[in-house]
């Protein structure tokens, strides 16, 4: 933890040289206590390293359709990028535990867990933004895949859910993960949740269906 804090030194930006935005992102269950930390002291120094406000849903609040929950950063372009550096290196970290295959009990729930998750990046996007993501004929996300050497994928619009997003999930080697997300927030920048204009959800216990 100590030497990922030291590399994010320096990063803060002063919230009136920069624009404020949100960004959302799923967290595995598994990667939550270390980014908490002891009593939330992890969370508190990576706020403070980076000037970012960071809060995390419940530990049974998960984003509808997954068992992750949601994390929801606030602050700098700049701020986004090194929190989210942080989250995906703790999520590279899946307990070896969770990958051993193991008796099913259908009256317990799974403890294991796909190892291609812990090469996975999940951020929530609203609608509006998606399509900027994409480009006109998926010229955008072929070029930050490109780029980067990431696989990008964007999820259809749910069903039966009153939800206004999608979950773009990044797949690659840490460093072109890391190339994506940031093409990503940069690109989400002229439209991302300006927090003047509307703060975005980050619980979702209770979302509405639609009848």
């Amino acid at each position: 933890m100590g030497s990922m804090f030291q590399a994010l030194k320096g990063v803060r930006v002063t919230r009136e040289e920069e624009g404020e935005y949100f960004l959302k992102v799923l967290i595995p269950s598994y990667a939550a206590g270390s980014i908490i930390g002891k009593g939330g002291q992890t969370i508190v120094q990576l706020q403070k390293e980076t000037g970012a406000t960071i809060k995390l849903s419940k530990s049974k609040d998960f984003y509808p359709g997954t068992t992750e929950r949601v994390c929801l950063v606030q602050g700098t372009a700049e701020a986004l990028n090194a929190v989210h550096s942080f989250i995906a290196e703790k999520v590279r970290e899946i307990p070896q535990a969770m990958t051993k295959p193991e008796v099913v009990n259908i009256l317990q729930p799974q403890t294991t867990m796909n190892p291609d998750r812990a090469k996975q990046a999940k951020l929530i996007v609203p609608n509006s933004t998606a399509g900027l993501i994409i480009g006109k004929g998926g010229a955008t996300v072929k070029a930050v895949m490109e780029q980067s050497g990431a696989w990008v994928q964007l999820s259809q619009k749910p069903e039966g859910i009153n939800l206004q997003e999608r979950v773009v999930t990044v797949s690659g080697e840490p460093e072109q993960v890391h190339k994506a997300v940031s093409a990503i927030v940069q690109k989400r920048s002229t439209t991302m949740y300006i927090c003047s204009q509307i703060k975005p959800n980050w619980r979702y216990s209770q979302a509405s269906l639609v009848i």
